[in-house]
């Protein structure tokens, strides 16, 4: 299932059945002093996992690395630019088509690189169409359930964002020890006024970044109220819901098909 414990073999027949692969994009950022950095990467990596298993699908191994800029105030924060993003996403995507695959499934899971990823999937299919005739999908893994997600929650509006009760609850459901909720006791998380399932206005308005140097604590939204039961929940939304959107896509290759490799 996972490209980097299969063999070269084992890939060529996942591209011969006409498997859909599976790229996680995450990031290594601070997400408040009670979870790890590395969440973004391994929710995507364990989304993308379990939708696997449903579709018959592979994963290619997760970006590690995102677009972090707003939490580099912040240790342990490891950024890229926008552009060298996209750049990165942009090969192995094109690796990944080249070799074969026709389907494409751009997983993300750090807000940030969403619109980035949107912009590579556009640019892939500009380039490579008509060579290969892929269909490439770009999404936020929380996206396809945001409205079952909002029923299920505890926080109020704005109380989802970023080492919020979801992405917290997440990790308290699947790596509960990893998470200290003894760390912000007493810590106060405003909410955002934004929020990653509620629906809210369309606006992308970005404003100063936080720091630690002005009480900030590298939370949006409101982890206090998080748990491993919520977490299972939400887990439970994001899969079915992601594995509805992709069985419900239609390849755009299937009446042009072209050998992998043709110049």
């Amino acid at each position: 299932m996972k490209i980097a414990h299969m063999s070269w073999r084992q890939v060529q027949e996942a591209i011969d059945r006409e498997a859909l692969v599976i790229l996680p994009t995450g990031a290594t950022e601070a997400h408040g002093a009670h979870m790890p950095n590395d969440a973004d990467t391994h929710q995507a990596e364990h989304v993308a996992t379990l939708v696997a298993e449903r579709l018959g699908a592979v994963v290619a191994p997760p970006l590690p690395y995102g677009i972090s800029k707003t939490f580099e105030s912040f240790t342990g924060t490891i950024s890229l630019s926008v552009p060298l993003y996209q750049e990165l996403v942009y090969e192995v995507g094109t690796a990944l088509i080249k070799q074969g695959f026709r389907r494409l499934l751009i997983l993300n899971g750090n807000r940030p690189n969403g619109t980035a990823n949107d912009a590579v999937a556009r640019r892939l299919i500009d380039d490579l169409d008509t060579t290969y005739a892929p269909t490439v999908t770009a999404v936020s893994y929380w996206e396809p359930a945001a409205a079952r997600i909002h029923a299920l929650r505890r926080s109020e509006v704005g109380g989802m964002g970023h080492g919020c009760e979801f992405e917290t609850s997440f990790q308290l459901a699947v790596r509960p020890e990893l998470v200290d909720m003894a760390a912000i006791e007493g810590v106060a998380t405003p909410l955002v006024g934004w929020d990653l399932v509620a629906p809210v206005t369309p606006s992308r308005t970005y404003t100063t970044r936080p720091s630690p140097a002005t009480n900030d604590t590298s939370i949006f939204g409101d982890p206090h109220v998080a748990s491993a039961e919520s977490g299972r929940a939400f887990l439970d939304a994001v899969v079915d819901e992601l594995v509805a959107m992709m069985t419900d896509i239609r390849p755009s290759y299937a009446d042009r098909r072209v050998p992998a490799g043709t110049p």
